[in-house]
């Protein structure tokens, strides 16, 4: 059976990690790795997956097998990265002008985000997850470790060594085409898209990414 631990990022739940930026946050998850015995398989989805990526590459002794789920390498042009910063910018000053739960009405109806489509129940579970949160943290974490704020690192990929899965939504074409080009930059890497799921493949599908990531993870036949 596979050991799951999922620290909450700083800006998020009850995680105090300050300041909210990129270095800080990869420093704490290095440090928080070194408390294993031995390298991890290292997990993140989205925002996470990037952060994610950019620990394995600081830290690539501490983790064994890298899981990213609908993640980016980060912008490449300067120009784009600016523009995006400062849509983020405005992001997080909305969350803190109407609070956590009008911003949540909101997101959980965006195109991308949203999550009418599924079911009550698992509606009603992911939004208890996410009022966890702060207007406050959420938009400390926009500004600190939105796209805008992490650095590019798809001319880095090569130098990753480690076993790499990558996990995208066949609806989500964005980040289906992300993860086809990061999988032929990396030395060891697997695409496997998920049928009929968007960008939250891990809400739409969970059985089928618990499926893949305990196959990969676990080292199964299918991995």
């Amino acid at each position: 059976m596979l050991r799951v631990e999922a620290p909450d990022l700083p800006g998020h739940g009850a995680t105090r990690i300050a300041p909210v930026d990129v270095p800080t946050t990869v420093a704490a998850l290095g440090a928080y790795l070194k408390r294993f015995d031995s390298p991890v398989s290292l997990l993140g989805y989205s925002q996470g997956g990037r952060l994610a990526l950019l620990t394995a590459l600081e830290h690539p002794q501490l983790v064994d097998r890298l899981i990213l789920i609908s993640t980016s390498p980060g912008i490449r042009e300067a120009s784009a990265r600016a523009s995006r910063r400062r849509e983020d910018a405005a992001l997080a000053d909305r969350i803190e002008s109407i609070g956590l739960a009008a911003f949540l009405d909101e997101w959980l109806d965006g195109p991308i985000t949203g999550t009418t489509h599924l079911d009550e129940a698992t509606r009603i579970r992911d939004r208890s997850v996410r009022e966890e949160n702060t207007a406050s943290g959420l938009a400390a974490a926009l500004r600190g470790l939105g796209q805008g704020a992490q650095p590019f690192v798809g001319d880095r990929l090569a130098t990753l060594t480690m076993p790499v899965l990558l996990i995208t939504g066949s609806r989500d074409d964005r980040y289906h085409a992300f993860a086809s080009s990061m999988a032929a930059a990396l030395p060891d890497a697997r695409h496997r898209s998920i049928p009929d799921a968007g960008h939250n493949v891990i809400l739409e599908a969970p059985d089928d990414v618990c499926r893949l990531v305990a196959d990969f993870a676990g080292r199964g036949p299918n991995a």
